[in-house]
């Protein structure tokens, strides 16, 4: 599944999309920690470029694999939780759910793609 989005709605309808695509492969019960990695990774991108970006979901062997390319070159940054901020936890957030995660250079276009694997 492949979803290209801008500002506005986009968090929604790419929890959507995951949404449709987790039933689809009877992944159902992944909803929860999916719906949550899909939010953190689409509004960090959104947040931290000010551009559009595209989420990518695919099944793999043993994991679902959700990636967000966006523009920007600039890694995403794991900061410990600071419990006088308002924000700054959704790295944390991924990494707690996810059995991995990291960046990648986007070879498609200019920026970087963050991704994240669930276990199925």
């Amino acid at each position: 599944m492949r979803l290209r989005f801008e500002r506005g709605a986009a968090v929604g309808s790419a929890r959507g999309a995951v949404r449709e695509a987790l039933d689809r492969w009877k992944l159902a019960h992944l909803a929860d920690d999916a719906l949550l990695v899909t939010t953190e990774l689409v509004q960090n991108a959104l947040r931290h470029t000010g551009a559009g970006a595209v989420l990518v979901v695919r099944r793999t062997a043993g994991a679902l694999r959700i990636e967000v390319a966006d523009a920007s070159t600039a890694p995403p940054t794991l900061r410990p939780p600071d419990p006088t901020r308002l924000g700054g936890r959704g790295l944390s957030i991924v990494a707690a759910v996810a059995r991995a995660w990291g960046t990648l250079t986007n070879s498609a276009q200019p920026g970087k793609i963050v991704w994240a694997e669930l276990a199925v």
